[in-house]
């Protein structure tokens, strides 16, 4: 349902209403200088958003990818102050654990990079991590890393918090209504067609993951993402999960855990990562079932003998729920933002690679300031959507390299 009616103008439009598009309708709406419209065919934040697992992580190679992930707490802080209440942000921290020489090398990239941010991480023995998280089983020669800062949120609760805020700051979320076009001229961009009439402006920013070089072809531009299938499972509640611990990463597992409701959420990074042709993307997520296991039978069975070392729990809890959706992924597994190359006044927000949430105020802020024509205050070369020079956002072989970056991952 349209909320209220679609200007003829605007200052900037944003194609998306998640919880990218939805930070950086509040990034600009909160200046008071500019005419802000978001653009969504779907409920707000009801696709990517929704699904995520939302863990906020600070280790990070690059400590500039760090300060994207700074910038979202801070958001959460501001936003809770401006709504009123805080928002139900769960600080219980993060745990890596490693027993390989590649693992360690990993996990000492991270902790380096986010030392250069100002991020302290702890090592601590295997007796310790055990009392942080009663249910994992970790030998003595592991290699364990406590960063006491990191958390999550649920994803639904903050894109619905920017989105609240980009309201009362003057911005106009209109969502029910489908982006159907891109006007350009003079090699620039100069609006949008939907289903419910035009909107001139000159700054149009894609936020429409996994659907966004559907829309940025229109102008003949791409961003250099592929859709990439994520998963994760919640096991039934048991005693032996409790409430709050510590965010698991386990890198030679190529596995993530979180604790939900007595339950435990857990994601398995397969080795083959699937990729889709965005061409072949719902306009609606919900309920869709990928053609190569459907059900995440394959990639659990494939997953478990691997996360059984750390959690023998799993021969005996059941799985209460199997969640899988479409992220965006790049080859390099950084995301992709900024102004699109060839285009003035068109920008992308994508790529996120599995970190969208937790890089959602820092990619909102970087993009409200270049769409002010400001200078980010954030450095944010390494996000650039013109690093990989032309690329094809539809080949197989593009979306394979995309594909292969989730099965790398090794963070969180």
């Amino acid at each position: 349902m349209t909320e209220r009616p679609l200007p003829r103008t605007a200052d900037v439009v944003i194609v998306g209403g998640g919880i990218l598009g939805l930070s950086v309708a509040w990034h600009l709406a909160r200046t008071g200088t500019v005419r802000v419209v978001v653009i969504e065919r779907q409920p707000l934040a009801s696709q990517a958003s929704s699904r995520a697992a939302a863990l906020l992580t600070l280790g990070r190679a690059d400590p500039r990818f760090t300060q994207l992930v700074q910038r979202t707490f801070a958001a959460i802080e501001e936003l809770g102050t401006i709504l009123g209440a805080p928002l139900p942000l769960h600080r219980y921290g993060s745990l890596s654990v490693t027993t390989t020489a590649e693992g360690r090398r990993g996990l000492q990239a991270l902790i380096d990079g986010a030392a250069r941010a100002g991020v302290s991480f702890e090592i601590v023995g295997a007796a310790d991590a055990r009392r942080l998280v009663p249910w994992l089983a970790v030998t003595e020669d592991a290699t364990c890393a406590l960063c006491p800062d990191d958390a999550f949120i649920d994803p639904y609760l903050l894109a619905s918090a920017y989105g609240t805020a980009a309201r009362r700051a003057g911005a106009t979320i209109v969502s029910g209504t489908a982006v159907t076009g891109l006007s350009v001229a003079s090699g620039g961009v100069s609006g949008v067609s939907t289903t419910a009439g035009t909107i001139a402006a000159p700054v149009v920013v894609i936020a429409a993951g996994a659907w966004s070089n559907l829309v940025a072809a229109a102008a003949g531009a791409s961003v250099p993402m592929a859709p990439v299938r994520s998963q994760y499972w919640i096991t039934l509640p048991d005693a032996r999960f409790p409430r709050q611990h510590p965010s698991v990463l386990l890198p030679d597992a190529r596995t993530y855990s979180r604790p939900e409701l007595g339950a435990l959420l857990f994601g398995i990074r397969e080795a083959n990562s699937v990729s889709l042709d965005p061409h072949q993307l719902p306009d609606d997520a919900s309920g869709y079932a990928f053609t190569n296991d459907p059900d995440g039978t394959a990639s659990l069975e494939e997953g478990l003998p691997a996360l059984r070392r750390y959690l023998p729990a799993l021969d005996d809890v059941g799985i209460r729920a199997y969640l899988t959706g479409f992220s965006t992924y790049t080859p390099d597994g950084l995301p992709a933002f900024g102004a699109a190359a060839g285009v003035s006044g068109l920008m992308f927000a994508g790529g996120c690679s599995g970190a969208g949430i937790a890089i959602s105020g820092g990619v909102g802020l970087a993009l409200a300031e270049l769409a002010l024509g400001r200078v980010p205050s954030l450095a944010i070369a390494p996000f650039r959507c013109d690093r990989f020079g032309a690329v094809d956002p539809f080949d197989p072989a593009f979306r394979a390299r995309c594909a292969a970056a989730r099965s790398n991952k090794r963070s969180g």
